[in-house]
């Protein structure tokens, strides 16, 4: 195979990429596609991929998320004696991309690691983000911490049943397979559902990229518009079939929890960010946009999440679980799980879940020290 001409240096790309990103950053990206593109740009990673249903370019991919020194420009250098002049001509082309396009790094190496899963991406469906990563591992660790406790307290040897979750705003179906893949088998039945039909088609995509991994979980994807007056009754349709009398008798819900990534991005904080956002991902995913033409825009970013937390009461999951065999691990859990932009939405987000009678709330910070996730738990209220 021809090797690359000696003319072909990696310090013109670096100096590009520094001036969009920065030095250190612009190493570390440089390297990330030097890597992607020897490890997929091959025969090899053409006609092969693990049984486990993961790319030749998996480990590469969970390298942008994760802290690593950048390399010396001396190293990136020395990559130009291993690539090819296909390579070349596909690492120059991918620079151009992110430097005179402002396309984002994962868009241009169309792989994201979430948790055990890997998620194809491609745009406009929203990227995943590491925020997002972060708080699903440490939610679906409190659900089988939960499911295991209740298991052991009662003598059972099984789960009652999986609990139905609905993953709002799915997206890439990051959230939904995410889940499946950390917990234990038959832990969870997932729904992901997004008004976005090229996010759908992405979800389902990367279900079937991922099925090894889910562990027995079953996760389906559906394209609909929670803001529809409907949105209900529709989900009521998409649960399994309920043949339990003495299950329906005893009040148990159909929906156990709502889980989202939701669009809660300000109309001021959209017009601040970057390019590489703006022109690439789509709007749908960042902005809560007016319910209906002519409405005004929602300036505090949470239109959604009142959306949702409405959405919970329609299907009757802002009462505590009245089945015993339910309640053990059902109020134990919250019924409402939303990512946010930081301490400015915290507070007025729990205040919307109070409002829809989720009583309880809490607040997860991510890594990074700030307000990420709010919970909402059917609990009765004070003095009830």
């Amino acid at each position: 195979m021809p090797r690359s001409p000696s003319n072909n240096t990696m310090l013109p790309l670096l100096r590009k990429l520094a001036q969009k990103v920065g030095g250190e950053q612009a190493q570390n990206e440089l390297r990330w596609l030097t890597e992607h593109v020897r490890e997929e740009l091959t025969d090899i990673a053409h006609s092969s991929r693990s049984s486990d249903g993961r790319g030749a370019g998996t480990h590469l991919g969970a390298r942008i998320w994760r802290d690593q020194p950048a390399p010396s420009v001396e190293e990136i250098e020395r990559d130009n004696q291993r690539l090819t002049s296909i390579q070349w001509a596909w690492l120059r082309q991918a620079v151009k991309d992110r430097v005179e396009h402002n396309k984002p790094l994962q868009y241009i190496i169309g792989a994201q690691p979430f948790g055990r899963a890997n998620i194809t991406i491609r745009p406009p469906v929203l990227i995943p983000r590491w925020e997002t990563e972060e708080w699903t591992i440490r939610l679906a660790e409190l659900i089988a911490t939960t499911v295991r406790k209740s298991i052991g307290g009662n003598g059972d040897t099984a789960q009652k049943r999986p609990l139905n979750i609905l993953d709002a705003c799915t997206g890439s179906g990051c959230v939904s397979l995410g889940l499946a893949s950390e917990l234990p088998p038959d832990t969870i039945n997932a729904l992901g559902v997004d008004v976005s039909p090229e996010a759908v088609a992405l979800a389902m995509e990367n279900l079937a990229l991922n099925q090894a991994l889910l562990n027995g979980n079953n996760v389906r994807f559906r394209q609909l518009d929670l803001m529809r007056s409907d949105a209900a009754a529709r989900l009521a349709s998409e649960t399994e079939a309920e043949s339990d009398e003495s299950r329906r008798a005893s009040g148990s819900h159909a929906w156990d929890m709502i889980v989202s990534n939701p669009p809660y991005v300000t109309p001021a904080e959209y017009e601040g960010l970057d390019p590489d956002v703006r022109e690439w991902e789509d709007k749908r995913a960042l902005v809560p946009l007016p319910p209906h033409p002519g409405a005004e825009d929602d300036p505090s970013g949470l239109a959604f999440v009142a959306r949702l937390a409405a959405l919970a009461g329609e299907m009757g999951m802002t009462a505590p679980l009245a089945s015993a065999a339910d309640s053990s691990i059902g109020n134990r859990l919250p019924r409402l799980v939303v990512e946010i932009g930081g301490e400015h939405q915290a507070e007025a987000a729990c205040q919307i879940m109070r409002d829809h009678r989720l009583y309880s709330t809490e607040v997860w910070k991510d890594m990074a020290g700030r307000s990420r996730v709010v919970l909402g738990y059917a609990k009765p209220k004070q003095g009830e």
